[in-house]
């Protein structure tokens, strides 16, 4: 049984972390990462050749936490599989026991460390999560009777920088009626915009996870605003990094803040980092901590 499933049902607090699995075969600091995190969170994803970079399967690591006796979230995306090699990924992960699915349609390939491959969009995320939801039904995506239904927690992503956020909000909603029960957001910054932005979901039926991404120096502000699209740091929030004499705790304080800020609005978290894993238990204990207060 998902965990991720039923702190959703039951409307308690959900944490969620992100991993990338490793550029190679080597799983050391993926074991060490995940024995570090998982006790502090329901679930851990792991990314898909996140940014059009080449690394391990998603559905490996997802079985190498699993072993590890902790809950994995297996990222899905669109760019590099056709069809067919979805919907076989989609059955050999809940074969192995893969409970909860993450479906993206994913970055373009020239963003990343093969920009010479080719990509295959086939899908995107709505007609990925349309498929997935046939296959829960035992059906594949030519309508075809499978041996045993896949079953999984299925969700999506949403970006809540998006400007006005209604069209994000229209595509949740396609998303929903293609078989997602959970939302993964994108990070933003301004607090007041992501309010405003969560304000407007109350009245779908769905749980919403705030992404959180952990900053640890104004360099890596600064990576973001150039590298990642969708992600616009304010001004005072990188001279808050510039100023601070442990830029990396003041990074744990402003994800913290964020947090208590959002918490009324959301079911809850997803944090991620950018190379630092270690830091996401320290903000998941302090943040507990406020609360607790």
């Amino acid at each position: 049984m998902s965990l991720l499933r039923d702190r959703l049902t039951e409307k308690k607090l959900v944490i969620t972390a992100e991993v990338s699995p490793p550029k190679g075969a080597g799983i050391k600091k993926l074991r060490e990462h995940i024995q570090l995190i998982s006790p502090h969170v329901t679930a851990i994803n792991i990314t898909d050749c996140q940014r059009s970079v080449v690394r391990m399967a998603s559905w490996a690591a997802c079985k190498i936490i699993m072993d590890l006796g902790a809950e994995p979230v297996l990222q899905v995306t669109c760019r590099d599989r056709n069809s067919i090699a979805l919907q076989a990924d989609l059955m050999g992960a809940s074969a192995l026991g893969i409970q909860n699915v993450l479906c993206l349609t994913g970055d373009p390939v020239k963003v990343g460390d093969s920009p010479d491959s080719r990509s295959v969009f086939e899908y995107e995320s709505i007609k990925l999560l349309q498929t997935a939801s046939n296959l829960q039904r035992g059906r594949d995506a030519q309508n075809l009777k499978m041996n045993a239904p896949t079953r999984f927690v299925l969700g999506s992503v949403v970006n809540p920088t998006a400007r006005g956020g209604l069209g994000q909000l229209e595509r949740m909603k396609k998303k929903i009626a293609a078989g997602a029960i959970f939302f993964q957001t994108q990070a933003n910054y301004d607090i007041e915009d992501f309010c405003s932005f969560l304000r407007l979901t109350q009245d779908v039926d769905t749980s919403i996870l705030a992404g959180i991404l952990v900053l640890h120096s104004p360099d890596i502000a600064h990576f973001i605003n150039e590298n990642i699209p969708g992600i616009q740091l304010p001004k005072s929030v990188i001279k808050r990094l510039e100023n601070a004499s442990d830029p990396e705790k003041e990074g744990i304080e402003i994800a913290i803040e964020s947090m208590l800020q959002l918490k009324d609005h959301c079911a809850g978290f997803h944090v991620m980092t950018i190379r630092r894993e270690p830091l996401i238990p320290l903000v998941v204990k302090g943040f507990y901590e406020r609360i607790s207060i």
